[in-house]
């Protein structure tokens, strides 16, 4: 007769697999890391873009996108509570300079002046890869105005990222990236204690023209 044996894994092949396991992870997770890095990079590129934008702008008529007093400041004060939900569906030229609700008068004047498409609507040109809304406009630090591009609704681990690369460190409150909730803007550091997690999401802001 036959003796029954049990089959089953040796001690040996338990580690080949758990190995191939940890292989397969590590591959996984380097490639989120990778896919993150690229949205990060890409905002940080559309970022750019639009200061571009602004300043052929300027270059054409010797003002600012949105600046309807050409007094040098972009309207309207951006706020951390606009969504993308704020940015106009319409195409098609918007129309002279300085028309528009609030949000949207920059971006009019972009599109109307032919630098950015009049065919593509604001929300659809001016959002960024992570599904939030970039907005032009200026903020106030210390009791003094500065043109502004922010970048609402972004993942702290990309907002970190975008800090690392233009100002070279991370600090929320200092360079020219800042975190800003409602209408205030970052003084101090709070990257510990505003992102809980690093999929929270906050809102920062860009001093394109001059640095507080």
């Amino acid at each position: 007769m036959f003796e029954n044996k049990e089959n089953g894994f040796t001690l040996i092949e338990l580690a080949i697999v758990l190995v191939i396991i940890g292989i397969i992870l590590g591959a996984i997770l380097k490639g989120q890391a990778l896919i993150q890095n690229a949205r990060a990079k890409r905002v940080l590129n559309d970022m750019k873009g639009l200061e571009a934008m602004v300043w052929t702008f300027y270059d054409r008529y010797g003002y600012f996108p949105g600046d309807c007093d050409h007094n040098g400041i972009i309207d309207p004060h951006v706020y951390s509570g606009w969504h993308l939900g704020y940015l106009d569906t319409s195409t098609g030229d918007p129309g002279s300079f300085c028309t528009g609700s609030s949000p949207n008068r920059p971006f009019n004047d972009l599109r109307h002046a032919g630098i950015a498409s009049k065919d593509a609507s604001n929300r659809d040109q001016f959002k960024h890869v992570l599904n939030g809304p970039f907005f032009l406009g200026y903020e106030y630090v210390n009791r003094r105005y500065y043109n502004v591009i922010a970048v609402n609704d972004i993942p702290c681990w990309a907002a970190k990222m975008i800090d690392q690369s233009i100002d070279e460190t991370l600090d929320s409150g200092a360079g020219r990236i800042r975190r800003y909730s409602g209408a205030t803007v970052d003084t101090s550091d709070s990257w510990n204690s505003t992102c809980t997690t690093e999929d929270t999401l906050t809102d920062i802001v860009y001093f394109f023209d001059r640095q507080p």
